[in-house]
C-alpha cells in the first residue's frame, strides 16, 4: 500500500514539474515584458513630441522577444508615401483593337462592348495608380470614337467593293461611285483629325510625365525624411531610456524594423537596425554614434 502511494506521489510530482517550469519562465519574462511596454510608451510619446511630428509619427508599433537574440520592435511610418499605392505602378497597356467577328456578333456590336469593357478597366487601373488625368482620357476617348467611325466607313467601303464585284463589269452605277467618293472624303477628314489628336496626346504625355517625375521626387523626399525621423527618435530614446530594459541580457540586442520603408522595383522592403545591448549601455548622450554602430540592412 505504501509503495503504491509513493508511486502515485512520484508520478504527480513529475506531472507538476513542466507546469511549474512554465510558470517560472512566464514570471521570468514578465519583468522584461513590462520593461519593454514602458519603453514602447516612451517611444510613441517621443515620436509625437519630436520636432517635425508629421514625419516621425508612428503607426502599428509592435514588439516581440526572441530568447538568446533580443527584443524586436516593429514600426510603420504614417507618412510613408506608398502605404496604399506603390509609386511606380506600371502603366496598364491599352487593349488592342478587336478583330472582326461574325455577322451575329457584329449586329449586336459585341466587339465594341468587349473593347469598351477593357478600356474601362484600363481607365480605372490607371487612375488608381495616378498615371493619367481626366483630360488624357477625354482625348483618348475622342481618338477611340474616330477609330470606330473610320472602322465603320471601311466596312461600308468593303460592302461597296463587294457590290461592284457582283454587278456586270460593263454596267455603271453612279450612286455607288458617288457614295465611294463621299466615304473617301470622310476617311481623309478622319485621318486628319486623328493626326491632330496624336499631336495633342504627345504634348499631354510630356506634361504628365513631368508631373509624374515631380510626384515621384516628392515621394522619395517624404520617404527619406520619414526614415530619418524614425531613426533619430528611436536612437535618441534607446540612448536615453535603453537602461530601462534591465532584464535584457547583455549579450542580446535591441532591433528596429521599419515596415515598408523602401521599394525595390515592385517589392516593398523593411529597413532593419540591430543595436547591441553593450553599445546601448555605454551610450553617453550620443545617439548619433549609437545609430552609426548599429547593423543596418534591408529585407
Amino acid at each position: 500500500m505504501m509503495k503504491r502511494w509513493l508511486l502515485s506521489l512520484s508520478i504527480a510530482s513529475a506531472l507538476m514539474l513542466p507546469a511549474a517550469s512554465a510558470v517560472a519562465q512566464q514570471a521570468e519574462h514578465q519583468g522584461l515584458k513590462n520593461q519593454i511596454e514602458i519603453f514602447k510608451d516612451i517611444l510613441t510619446t517621443a515620436a509625437k513630441q519630436q520636432a517635425g511630428e508629421e514625419n516621425s509619427r508612428l503607426e502599428d508599433v509592435e514588439f516581440t522577444y526572441l530568447k538568446g537574440q533580443g527584443v524586436v520592435f516593429f514600426v510603420r511610418s504614417a507618412r510613408m508615401p506608398w502605404r496604399f499605392v506603390a509609386p511606380d505602378v506600371p502603366e496598364p497597356p491599352l487593349p488592342p483593337e478587336m478583330p472582326e467577328m461574325s455577322g451575329f456578333a457584329k449586329d449586336l456590336q459585341l466587339d465594341r462592348v468587349v473593347e469598351e469593357g477593357l478600356r474601362t478597366a484600363h481607365r480605372v487601373l490607371s487612375q488608381f495608380s495616378g498615371e493619367y488625368s481626366d483630360e488624357w482620357f477625354e482625348l483618348v476617348e475622342q481618338k477611340r470614337e474616330l477609330a470606330w467611325e473610320a472602322r465603320d466607313l471601311n466596312r461600308e467601303m468593303r460592302d461597296i467593293e463587294f457590290q461592284r464585284d457582283m454587278q456586270d463589269k460593263d454596267a455603271s452605277n453612279e450612286t455607288i461611285e458617288q457614295r465611294e467618293k463621299e466615304l473617301e472624303a470622310k476617311l481623309a477628314e478622319l485621318k486628319e483629325k486623328q493626326a491632330q489628336l496624336d499631336v495633342e496626346l504627345a504634348e499631354m504625355k510630356k506634361t504628365l510625365k513631368a508631373k509624374q517625375d515631380k510626384v515621384r521626387k516628392e515621394r522619395l523626399l517624404t520617404q527619406e525624411k520619414s526614415i530619418e525621423a524614425i531613426e533619430n527618435v528611436f536612437s535618441n530614446v534607446l540612448c536615453d531610456y535603453g537602461i530601462t530594459l534591465k532584464s535584457l541580457p547583455d549579450d542580446e540586442q535591441v532591433s528596429l524594423v521599419i515596415r515598408d520603408a523602401s521599394m525595390n522595383k515592385d517589392k516593398r522592403l523593411d529597413n532593419v537596425y540591430v543595436f547591441g545591448k553593450s553599445a546601448i549601455n555605454s551610450c553617453d548622450s550620443q545617439p548619433d554614434e549609437l545609430l552609426k554602430q548599429a547593423q543596418k540592412y534591408k529585407f
